[in-house]
């Protein structure tokens, strides 16, 4: 592969030249090009934002790992509690220079319970032998029960660096554990090893294209506790020698129009997120503020961590046309934890392929060409690491274009969950003489391409055909006016001892006050009966930021059905039989009453409304 010497940067490395870890990796560009701009923060002010060079950001990693090696062992776990920043770059870097296994968390919102739960189960878990943070967090992560004690990286002297032994690390040794977001069990601690980490990253700048451009910029506004945001948006640039813009996730959301005002000021060629971040630049950015935005050097528009919706991208790109954006920057990119992150992608300049297919035939495990809805191509398997599709009843192959699990094995596959055999067991299997991980995401491969049809404890098997929520789901966001997008959830619910669908949805304020929650629920009913030949058993109505969601934004669908099933989901109105169900919705006479029970046992059904269609 040809490397293109660049005047005042390093030539990419060769294959000869790979570091066999992360502190290597940066130790060389230290050494090499130390007054090279790393990472440049973006904050709310100038006097917060801060540049940190190579040297800057190897001083800080020595420093803290001196610190660490004289409170902690080689091997023993360190949890990162900071804010998305400078400290949180220096103390992971600090924890891999020390030998400490880094464990990426986040501050809790408050000292309330709920608020601790995560965290708590964290710690209890890896049992850390310190907590990181800054000065002004120290004295609030000091009161959480049974707590190890807090060390604050912004208090240590920077003499403090000398004292750093470096030490042996080996391709096998875990880097660090990335706790899965979980949705009805505990987290459980995803062991990436030092090898993994590099692995996946040769990955990332091969998919990305950075290995034949080497002037690329990445800009990102995703959490460094999220493994997206971890080894895409920060450690990527640094392992490749580019320079990287980060901002926090708040300071993004708090106005999406800076993101792309970053692309534009700084030149950014690789950026991207998960879809509602498309969609939410799509409804906030203002028309006027087009015209101040050139994204014409933006080539890897990557979307990933949540289903890649044709109608977000569509409208997208025909909005940001006007500032040099086009459909073919779009890049597709599929990953979890437990392949460290990245398994497929697309190729840059493509854009992301779609896909329509038979929904009956699909409702039978085949991926027949059809009229139904867009499904969008995740890009193909990555070199030295392979995909296949199995049935997950029987864990034997299937061929192209049979819907089944995915399956991935590589360099990247994780060291199985920490101090969890038996999770362990059930997710990384031998097969073949290889290690193959079970995604647990349902899917097909057609022309070498990967599709993800949706997740296998999500589908809901409704009178033996398979229903994907995510299409429920989109059903009702495009046919009933007042569902905030991207906040609903389908899922399974028991409908006298058989499956049936329950939805929730969440109302804003606004809608609440000018639509009565029956017309809600009637149109909801109404269209997912359409779409499904099924009338859901369950509609919930949400106030807002009542939708369970993981901390990478991702809709929790089996914790919906369980929050549902005690009663502890924040609603204002939901069917059946709960105050705010409306007279529209109920029957109104003995005769409709007769009609529906007859259905009811035609269609094995608990309870039916007056309008719902079969």
């Amino acid at each position: 592969m040809s490397r293109k010497p660049i005047s005042g940067r390093n030539p990419m490395m060769d294959a000869f030249e790979l570091p066999r870890t992360l502190v290597q990796s940066l130790q060389q560009r230290a050494a090499q090009t130390p007054d090279q701009v790393a990472l440049r923060f973006l904050a709310e002010s100038a006097e917060h934002s801060v540049v940190l060079s190579y040297r800057d950001l190897d001083q800080r990693a020595r420093t803290i790992a001196a610190a660490l090696q004289a409170n902690a062992g080689l091997g023993e776990r360190a949890v990162l509690l900071f804010p998305s920043g400078p400290d949180y770059v220096a103390a992971f870097f600090g924890c891999l220079y020390a030998g400490v296994i880094a464990v990426p968390a986040y501050p809790p919102e408050s000292t309330r319970r709920h608020h601790q739960e995560r965290l708590l189960s964290i710690i209890s878990d890896a049992e850390p032998r310190l907590l990181l943070t800054i000065a002004s967090l120290s004295e609030g992560l000091a009161q959480i029960e049974n707590a190890p004690p807090v060390l604050s990286v912004d208090t240590l002297e920077a003499q403090q660096a000398d004292q750093w032994v470096e030490p042996d690390l080996k391709a096998d040794d875990i880097a660090f554990l990335q706790y899965t977001s979980g949705s009805t069990a505990l987290p459980k601690g995803v062991q990436v090893s030092h090898g993994n980490l590099v692995a996946n990253e040769v990955l990332i700048r091969r998919g990305f294209g950075i290995d034949l451009n080497p002037d690329d910029v990445i800009v990102s506004w995703l959490p460094l506790y999220h493994d997206m945001g971890l080894i895409g948006g920060l450690l990527q640039p640094i392992f490749s020698g580019v320079p990287c813009v980060l901002m926090s996730p708040a300071y993004f959301l708090g106005r999406p129009l800076r993101w792309l005002e970053a692309i534009s000021e700084y030149g950014g060629t690789i950026s991207g997120g998960p879809d509602f971040a498309y969609r939410l630049c799509s409804e906030r950015v203002s028309e006027s503020a087009l015209e101040r935005l050139d994204l014409s050097r933006w080539r890897v528009a990557y979307s990933g961590s949540e289903p890649i919706r044709l109608d977000t991208l569509e409208r997208f790109a025909e909005k940001f046309a006007a500032c040099g954006f086009t459909p073919n920057n779009f890049f597709a990119s599929y990953g979890l934890a437990e392949a460290t992150l990245f398994v497929a992608g697309g190729t840059r300049g493509r854009g992301i392929p779609a896909l329509r297919l038979d929904e009956q035939a699909l409702a039978a495990n085949r991926a027949e060409p059809g009229q139904g809805p867009a499904i969008m191509s995740c890009g193909t398997s990555q070199p030295d690491h392979a995909v296949l599709i199995a049935d997950p009843h029987t864990l034997t192959e299937l061929p192209d274009q049979c819907v089944g699990e995915l399956w991935a094995t590589g360099p990247s596959i994780a060291h199985g969950y920490w101090r969890n055999p038996q999770a362990s067991a059930k997710t990384f299997v031998q097969h073949a003489g290889r290690t193959w991980l079970r995604t647990g995401d349902l899917g097909f491969i057609r022309d070498g391409e990967v599709y993800i049809t949706g997740r296998l404890k999500d589908l809901l098997i409704v009178r033996g055909h398979n229903l994907y929520p995510q299409d429920i789901e989109q059903t009702i966001e495009r046919e009933v006016e007042g569902v905030r997008k991207g906040r609903v959830a389908a899922f399974a619910v028991n409908d006298q001892g058989l499956e049936g669908i329950g939805i929730a949805a969440e109302i804003s304020r606004s809608v609440q006050k000018i639509l009565p929650p029956e017309a809600l629920i009637k149109a909801i009913r109404q269209a997912v009966a359409e779409a499904c030949q099924q009338a859901p058993s369950v509609v919930v109505l949400l106030n807002p930021g009542a939708l369970p969601k993981t901390s990478s934004g991702k809709v929790q669908r089996a914790a919906c059905a369980i929050r549902h099933a005690d009663g502890s989901l924040d609603s204002y109105a939901q069917f059946p039989g709960q105050q705010g169900q409306a007279s529209e919705v109920a029957l109104e006479s003995d005769l409709q009453q007769r009609i529906a029970a007859i259905w009811c046992e035609q269609l094995q059904l608990a309870q039916v409304a007056g309008d719902d269609h079969f």
